[in-house]
């Protein structure tokens, strides 16, 4: 079975639990299921709040966080002159940093790399301010977006009860109705005084949040899900946020990893694992560890030096020494080592981006379970390709389940909640409890006219 270069790279970073694009998949489904039930049940005026909410959330997760870092890179970083590519924890350890030096591949990078090791303090403090500026803004972005929706759903609202009223009784003109905002809205105009992040919890996990995108969205998340539970407009609304939040967090950051966990254990127990990257299984690497023996060597001394091996500074200058070794070629080609092109155009390892000893010891294990099971297999290539059948359908269904809870099984339950919680009915209760203070104040005018 041949993967397309295109096809292995987005099985790729559909497997991998850092990258964005399972949680972008997620999210589409999430918004459409929820979009699609509020406007069943609601219709267009829960509707519509609903789908700027999902979307509207939805660009900001996505995109937002990225957005201000670059925007900070050429800025802030521009003009303080250290390098927004360097990774602070290259920075850390002493026995690294003079590996990346003795390794840069060119002068450009080696400036860049003395510069920051010259500054290392205002370095860390820049990727620091940078990762919590970054969050901060997207944060108030997404207050904006509430502030906008509320207002949005609000004159939505009294709108089409107005429209209702001129049906039954005389045109009453809007203005002198002298509406003011219900006090289903008003709890979003308190001061917050619990902000969903303080400072000193920030500084204690920047350092392994602030390089990957998924657990910056993972903060991001927990900063909306409590904004969301804290400005519910009803206690109806609170219980389907708290539902509905707690889903999202679970089958966005946590359900995926347990199924590839136990996906992976069964196919070691049907002798077809599928552990390593779909980059490394579609390219030559993998059919020339099975039939190549001099590589199955390397990997299994690779594996006796290095695995359960505390002392990292030896592996990072074995990587840097050995680029070519097969392992280490398995790790350039699923992204654990990252690669740079010179400026005389040859492609070498960077060594502004940080090696995590961790994924490459559970690369090393990948590697030798699957040469292991290919053992007993008469015919590599057809093991090969069962192994790369797997992994695809492994990699689609775990999202795939994901998926179909977001997108209806959450949804569906939130609305059977609401309906529970209403004695059958399932009205936008947003939009009954403002409906009736807008009818008691229409009335008053009215008796007064």
């Amino acid at each position: 079975m041949n993967i397309s270069s295109v096809g292995s790279q987005l099985l790729s970073k559909l497997g991998s639990p850092d990258s964005k694009i399972p949680l972008a998949a997620k999210d589409v489904f999430n918004c459409a299921g929820y979009t699609y039930f509020s406007y069943d049940a609601g219709g267009k005026v829960e509707g519509k709040d609903r789908f700027v909410d999902e979307l509207g959330t939805g660009l900001l997760w996505l995109f937002g966080i990225p957005t201000y870092k670059k925007i900070i890179d050429k800025t802030i970083f521009k003009k303080a002159g250290i390098s927004s590519e360097i990774d602070v924890r290259v920075l850390k350890n002493p026995d690294y940093l003079k590996t990346a030096l003795k390794n840069s591949p060119d002068e450009k990078i080696l400036s860049e790399l003395t510069k920051a090791a010259e500054n290392i303090k205002k370095t860390k403090q820049l990727n620091m301010l940078k990762f919590v500026i970054a969050l901060g803004l997207t944060m108030v972005s997404y207050f904006a977006l509430t502030k906008f929706k509320h207002n949005m759903t609000k004159k939505n609202i009294e709108k089409e009860f107005l429209q209702n009223q001129e049906k039954e009784k005389t045109n009453t003109p809007y203005d002198k109705l002298n509406l003011q905002s219900p006090k289903v809205f008003e709890e979003f105009k308190k001061p917050n005084n619990n902000p969903s992040f303080k400072s000193g919890a920030l500084i204690s996990v920047a350092e392994d949040f602030m390089f990957n995108p998924v657990k910056n969205m993972f903060l991001l998340d927990m900063g909306i899900s409590s904004e969301r539970l804290s400005e519910a407009r009803t206690e109806g609304e609170f219980k389907e946020y708290a539902l509905k939040e707690g889903s999202f967090l679970f089958f966005v950051y946590g359900a995926g990893k347990l199924i590839n966990k136990g996906i992976e254990k069964l196919s070691e127990l049907i002798k077809h694992p599928v552990g390593l990257d779909a980059k490394v299984l579609s390219s030559d690497i993998a059919n020339d560890i099975l039939n190549k023996k001099e590589l199955q060597q390397e990997i299994k001394d690779f594996g006796s030096k290095f695995i359960k091996n505390e002392n990292a500074n030896e592996l990072y200058n074995f990587i840097f020494k050995n680029p070519d070794n097969i392992v280490v070629e398995a790790a350039k080609k699923s992204g654990i080592v990252s690669t740079v092109k010179t400026s005389d155009g040859i492609t070498k390892i960077d060594p502004r981006k940080y090696i995590d000893p961790k994924k490459m010891e559970k690369l090393a294990k990948n590697l030798d379970s699957f040469i292991t099971a290919g053992k007993s297999s008469s015919n590599m290539g057809k093991y090969l390709n069962r192994v790369k059948g797997m992994k695809i359908g492994a990699t689609i269904l775990n999202v795939a389940i994901c998926c179909f809870a977001l997108g209806y099984i959450v949804p569906k339950k939130m609305y059977e909640l609401r309906q529970k919680n209403q004695n059958g009915k399932n009205d936008f209760h947003v939009k009954t409890e403002y409906e009736k203070e807008l009818k008691e104040k229409y009335q008053q005018k009215s008796d007064i006219n």
